[in-house]
């Protein structure tokens, strides 16, 4: 079993307990697409992210719910952490 660790956020000074899932769920926003089959609201269903992530749609809403609770210097401190791993 993974340890999970307090990871603390240079722009706020909070300290969040951050799931590798969690990170898995970002990553998977940033790479669904969100135009075309979807409609044009700038948003994929979470079915489609779910599916991506091998997981029902109430966990993404889950996944979802607990990255809200995130300022959004902390959020954009994560996808910069997810691209610089994609690059």
């Amino acid at each position: 079993m993974k340890t999970i660790k307090m990871r603390r956020f240079e722009s706020t000074g909070r300290t969040w307990k951050v799931t590798p899932r969690m990170m898995e769920y970002l990553a998977t926003v940033i790479d669904a697409p969100t135009v075309g089959a979807y409609g044009d609201n700038g948003k994929a269903p979470d079915a489609v992210i779910g599916k991506k992530m091998g997981v029902t749609r109430g966990r993404v809403s889950d996944y979802r719910n607990a990255c809200s609770r995130l300022k959004r210097e902390e959020l954009a401190e994560l996808c910069e952490e997810i691209l610089k791993g994609a690059a």
